[in-house]
């Protein structure tokens, strides 16, 4: 029997987007979210967030915690008992229900219940709502609504009221929001290094999984020029009631000796469920939701922007759904119609796939052969990565700026050309925007078609120009190649997106509904063999035709975890861990992490010569000779 079963916040979020969730989290069903919290917390970046907030608060205690959530609110409790007090991750029990405040401050009756967000806010943007910078400006059924996107946020203060107020009920509570205003900039050099983390460590004798600390000169930082403070009393008001209800509701859902299974209707949205597994990962929370109904293959989630389609003033999924008709081939082209008979925007590519997939056969649009012929000598193949840290990296920064810390090129001079491959990678704490772009014009220079897939580049580089100029890190030179090179200076831009051209042009039955990269080049890898042929002439590795270049990535192991770097947002946390997590000053892990990165990266841009080389042989243009492998 396990009586002891509590209701988080985190269980409360969970359990607020489908009571089921609730039912497979304690009872520790696989689910799909990320496997190395660690990553993502560097990624999201809320641990210094906190802890810069805490500068705010000298006077704040924190207060250690192990499993025994009892013993934990009883040394919140007796700490409360004191007439003046601030308390930091202080544990908050009424009943079952368990949450953990990141900043408790107590003057006499009044108590204020302070949560920290990472979450990025436009503060001048917003500042002019007459209710509020959380609500919508214009008036509405007589109020004022919330944003949506902030109502999660405040359901997690407001949960967090609730058990308070339980506890304290003669008390005055007033509820806040620390967030990130990202309409500020920061007069602080290397915000984000002055922070330690630690792993795996005990500390007054409870083990921590992560431990993080302020390291830098707290009087020489200045939390209030990038976090705001904001009172949400009002929302929190106005959203208790419900809050109130779906926690004690959630309650009684963990049970006595097990918990109780809700059934909640299945929908469209349950594409996106933590609980859809992997083919053969058992127990499945998706599968026992929707039995029968999750096994078409090709399921109707495969189907291309189908979430968008509607049918009589409904999502057009749920209807299908509704029905029982779950399989991608129980669509019909008339379902992919308006109501008044026209196609919709998409329509003609959820047509294309669902005729190549039932024939599984590969689809070449009229356009790509035309495409590939007005593509000037040389091809610059480019990659970027990038990252966005909460906290400005370097003074004069706003929060949430994007950097561009590596890129990646792969050069094809003229046909029959060997592709020479370029890099760059920033491996230290410092703003590296300026020597990123210089790095790519000196490999890629003024001539010739720079081929990008997906809009990132653009963005990127765009984005750079305009900290050139801020930080006055530009020369007239430079400007100029960047405006030539995006077609801000009026002129045809010199960047292509070969992502663009997939989608009109190509599909493949293997791509299902997607485009990304790695998708198309494992649809493709299978069934080429000449395409394998030059990989490994190219790298000298094995390009066997049942493991793709990606899965060939051989992960590192860091204090005995396995990591990996498999997209973009891999990369990006990849990054962060190198510069500013535990192991930065490891230089062994450092090597080992931008090793990866190197590798990941070159292979995004030579997968774009390999499906470049690919379409060019399907449709004649003339593709690359057998060369050596790449210099």
């Amino acid at each position: 029997m396990r009586s002891t079963r509590t209701l988080s916040k985190s269980d409360f979020k969970l359990a607020r987007t489908c009571a089921t969730k609730l039912y497979y989290r304690e009872l520790g069903y696989p689910d799909n979210r990320d496997d190395n919290p660690y990553l993502a917390m560097l990624a999201e970046g809320g641990y210094m967030v906190e802890q810069l907030a805490r500068l705010m608060f000298p006077e704040g205690i924190e207060l250690e915690y192990g499993r025994d959530s009892g013993r934990n609110w009883q040394a919140t409790a007796e700490l409360l008992a004191r007439p003046d007090v601030t308390l930091f991750e202080g544990t908050l029990l009424s009943g079952r229900k368990l949450a953990r405040v990141d900043i408790l401050r107590k003057r006499g009756n009044r108590l204020e219940l302070i949560e920290v967000k990472s979450k990025s806010f436009k503060g001048d943007a917003l500042s002019d709502s007459p209710a509020g910078p959380l609500r919508w400006k214009v008036k509405r059924k007589g109020g004022y609504p919330i944003l949506t996107e902030w109502i999660p946020y405040l359901e997690d203060v407001t949960f967090q009221y609730h058990v308070l107020r339980e506890l304290h009920p003669e008390a005055v509570i007033v509820p806040r929001l620390i967030v990130v205003d990202t309409s500020r900039t920061t007069t602080t050099e290397g915000l984000p290094g002055m922070f330690d983390i630690r792993r795996d460590i005990e500390i007054h004798g409870h083990r921590r999984d992560l431990d993080v600390r302020f390291t830098g000169d707290p009087a020489a930082v200045h939390p209030e020029e990038i976090l705001r403070v904001i009172d949400v009393t009002a929302e929190v008001e106005e959203l208790l009631p419900s809050v109130a209800e779906a926690a004690d509701h959630f309650v009684t859902l963990l049970g006595d000796d097990e918990p109780v299974r809700e059934v909640t209707p299945i929908n469209w949205n349950c594409r996106d469920c933590e609980y859809r597994v992997s083919a053969g990962v058992t127990p499945s929370g998706f599968r026992e939701c929707w039995g029968r109904l999750a096994e078409p293959a090709p399921h109707i989630f495969d189907l291309y922007s189908l979430g968008s389609n509607k049918w009589e003033g409904e999502r057009l999924g749920d209807v299908m759904i509704r029905n029982g008709m779950t399989g991608m081939f129980d669509v019909r082209v008339e379902h992919l119609v308006k109501r008044d008979g026209t196609a919709t925007s998409h329509a003609w590519r959820q047509t294309v796939q669902l005729q190549y997939m039932r024939e599984q056969r590969t689809w070449i649009g009229e356009g790509l052969a035309a495409s590939l012929a007005q593509l000037g000598w040389p091809l610059h193949f480019i990659d970027f990565e990038t990252s966005m840290l909460a906290l400005p990296y370097h003074a004069g920064m706003r929060p949430y700026e994007m950097i561009g810390f590596q890129w990646s090129a792969h050069t094809i001079d003229g046909p029959g050309a060997t592709p020479l491959h370029r890099e760059w990678l920033n491996v230290r704490d410092r703003w590296p925007c300026g020597e990123f772009v210089r790095t790519l014009r000196e490999a890629i220079g003024d001539e010739g078609t720079v081929l990008m897939w997906a809009p990132h580049e653009r963005t990127t580089l765009r984005t750079v120009r305009d900290q050139l100029l801020r930080y006055g890190a530009a020369d007239a030179g430079l400007l100029r190649w960047l405006d030539r090179l995006t077609g801000d200076d009026g002129a045809t831009a010199r960047l292509v997106d070969l992502n663009q051209i997939c989608f009109e042009c190509f599909f493949h039955p293997d791509m299902k509904g997607r485009t990304s990269i790695k998708v198309v080049l494992d649809a493709i890898w299978k069934t080429d063999p000449d395409l394998r042929a030059r990989y490994r002439e190219w790298t000298g590795e094995a390009g066997d035709a049942d493991r793709g270049p990606y899965e060939s990535i051989e992960p590192i192991v860091v204090n005995g975890t396995t990591l990996h770097v498999a997209d973009g947002t891999g990369a990006m946390r990849a990054y962060q861990a190198m510069v500013y997590g535990a192991e930065r000053h490891d230089r062994q892990i450092v090597e080992a992490w931008a090793g990866l990165l190197r590798r990941y990266c070159r292979l995004d841009t030579l997968a774009m010569v390999l499906i470049w080389d690919h379409w060019a042989r399907q449709v004649g243009t003339g593709a690359l000779r057998a060369a050596p492998p790449a210099r």
